[in-house]
Formats: structure tokens, sequence, C-alpha cells
């Protein structure tokens, strides 16, 4: 009797152990939450389509978590040869360039007292952000620009990597070389520029300044300001198609040899950016 006494204790405590075990097993698995992947961020753009008085074009990236908080904000510009940001100038030397300087240092502050915002609260941030003579540049550019991109769907992230591309096109025996700059941000094209110098004295021939320009280079800057547009477009120099003589039906208007500026971008796409934005 005894025996089977201590025998009944042993299997009672036996199958307690058990049934503890697989309650600590399930309070385990319940109270622990394994998150396998980083909360989605959306990006937001806008970009002006045409250019200021000071051959600026300015955008805007804005970037929101799941809970339409924004973690980050950056108000800029581009050049109209588009081989620099506004944001940037400003930083290769403020002395040269106080203007830009001032202008990165109030859009910086203004932008870093958003972060943490709620998107629906953020034109009431930017309102009370505003203190009239604290910042130089137009604040209601920068709150219409923010209004676009919120309004607008996310972006996806394009092909390439940000930052400002360069290519040159060598011509020895002619008397201009040509060359192009391209501005990538969110990993699209957003501005492209060529423009051409003649190699005997560095003369740069450029659409701003007329005196240096002729007939013949003014409508070469008219056709490749076709190609600039198409390109900004379809995104990729390969995407035009053309004939055995190098002219293209792609593009309306468009009447010289393609293939100086479809080599002259993809070389240019192939290279590191000479400058990241």
């Amino acid at each position: 009797m005894f025996k089977f006494m201590l025998c009944l204790i042993a299997i009672f405590l036996l199958v307690s152990c058990t049934n503890n075990e697989d309650v600590q097993e399930e309070a385990t698995q319940e109270s622990v939450t394994v998150i396998d992947e980083a909360s989605p961020v959306s990006v937001y753009f806008a970009i002006r389509e045409n250019f200021d008085a000071d051959r600026w074009q300015n955008f805007i990236t804005i970037s929101v978590d799941a809970d339409d908080i924004i973690t980050a904000i950056s108000f800029d510009s581009i050049s109209q040869l588009a081989n620099s940001s506004r944001r940037h100038v400003a930083q290769l030397d403020s002395f040269q360039n106080l203007f830009e300087y001032d202008f990165h240092e109030q859009a910086y502050t203004l932008e870093s007292s958003l972060i943490g915002t709620s998107r629906n609260d953020l034109a009431d941030a930017l309102l009370a952000a505003y203190t009239g003579d604290s910042v130089d540049f137009n604040i209601n550019e920068f709150a219409d620009l923010a209004h676009i991109a919120l309004a607008s769907a996310p972006v996806e992230q394009g092909l390439y990597v940000d930052g400002i591309y360069s290519s040159m096109l060598h011509t020895p025996d002619a008397s201009l070389n040509y060359f192009v700059y391209l501005f990538v941000t969110n990993g699209h094209i957003q501005a492209v520029h060529f423009n051409a110098f003649n190699p005997d004295d560095s003369l740069k021939y450029d659409v701003f300044t007329a005196s240096t320009i002729d007939e013949e280079i003014t409508q070469w800057r008219y056709q490749a300001e076709l190609f600039e547009k198409s390109l900004l477009t379809t995104q990729d120099p390969l995407a035009f198609t053309f004939c055995e003589d190098g002219f293209t039906a792609d593009i309306p208007g468009f009447n010289i040899n393609v293939t100086p500026f479809i080599n002259l971008v993809t070389e240019a796409l192939s290279q590191n950016p000479i400058t990241n934005q």
C-alpha cells in the first residue's frame, strides 16, 4: 500500500511539472513579439515645372512612416544647368555663396523642427514655425510643394543612384565639344542639360548668354531641349529608337543625329555620380 501511494505521488508530480512547462512555454510564446522587418516608409516628392528668375527649380522630398509621422523632409533647388543643387552650392563656400548658405541654414532649421510631425498637422506646424523675419526664402513655396507632394501617390525608387552625373564628348576635328549634366534624386532623372564649349578658348556656349551664341548653336540648343524633355519622360536613354543615319521619330520636331545625345547620357549614367546629393 505504501509503495502504491508513492507511485501515485510520483505520477502526480510528473504530470504537474509537465503541465507547468506547457503553461510556461505558452506564456513565453504569447509574450514575445518578433518584428521581421522595419516599419515601411513612404516617400513623397514634388518639383516645380519651371525655373524661377534666379534659374532654380524648387523641389521637396518627404518621408512618412506607417503611422503618418514625418521621418525626413528636404527642401532644395536644382540649377537650370543641372550641375548643382542650391544646398550643395551653399556648403561649398559659405562666404562666396552667402545667400545660398542662409537658405541652407534656415531650411535645415525648419526641416528639423518638422521631424516627428504628423503629416496631417504639417500645414499648422509650418505656420507655427514661420516668425515673419526668421526665414528669408519663400516659406509659402515650401508649404505649397509639401501640400502637392503629400496629395500625390508615394514615389517608387528609380533606376539610378542619387547625385549629379556628367560626361563629355571629345571631338578633336570639331569646333565644339559637347557635354551633359544630369541631376538624379529618388533614383529618377529630374533635370538634364546639354551644353558645348570651344576647346581652343574654353568658352562655354550657354543658352543664357546670348552674346556668345550664333544661329547654329541656338538651333542646336533647341534640339537639345527637345531631347532633354523626352529623356525626363522616358528616364532611359536606350529607350529611343533611331535609323542608321541617327535620326529618330520618337521625339516630335527633333531633326538632328540623336546618337551623340544618347551616348553622352549613357556614358554619364554608367559612371559614379560626380557629386552625391
